[in-house]
């Protein structure tokens, strides 16, 4: 299996392309474990005073923002483990900013949030590392669009990088 080969456009639809552009070349297994080491790192240093300040002109908070990419990576990894078997039920979508408005990640402490991604994370690249290789060009459908498991992944690191590099901005400008 290569493992540095992006998804064609044919592999996923318009949203996620963009967020497949993002993620850095290379294997894209390799990055999402580095991503990893360094989310944790940024997530464990986010000054405790600012994870609950919303910057204008953002609707979330920096808390919610990375409870909103652990949620999205959770919902992704799980298409991916039901579209890599070949199950070809169509899965549902999301509705982030219902997930958002709930705030269940308000009573949990930025340590707490940062385990939780590296929990979730190191469990989705041990099952990536198992999916076989015919199946990372199986196709799937989620939220009535067509998307591939290999568009997923590559999808899952971009989804970051976007969110990280906005979260990063709004910190430096705190």
């Amino acid at each position: 299996m290569d493992f540095t080969q992006r998804p064609s456009d044919s592999e996923c639809f318009d949203f996620l392309r963009g967020y497949v552009a993002k993620a850095p070349d290379g294997n894209i297994l390799e990055t999402l474990q580095t991503q990893m080491n360094v989310l944790v790192d940024f997530i464990r240093h986010v000054p405790p005073a600012q994870l609950d300040v919303v910057h204008p002109p953002y609707g979330w908070s920096v808390r919610t923002v990375i409870e909103h990419c652990i949620d999205a990576e959770r919902i992704w990894a799980y298409r991916m483990l039901r579209f890599s078997t070949g199950d070809t039920t169509p899965l549902p979508g999301w509705d982030e900013n219902q997930f958002a408005a709930c705030g269940y990640a308000r009573a949990v402490s930025r340590d707490l949030l940062a385990d939780e991604f590296l929990h979730m994370r190191s469990s989705n690249v041990l099952l990536f590392q198992r999916i076989g290789d015919a199946a990372w060009d199986r196709i799937g459908i989620a939220a009535d669009l067509k998307v591939s498991v290999r568009a997923m992944a590559w999808g899952i690191a971009g989804h970051w990088v976007h969110h990280m590099a906005i979260l990063e901005k709004r910190l430096r400008n705190a």
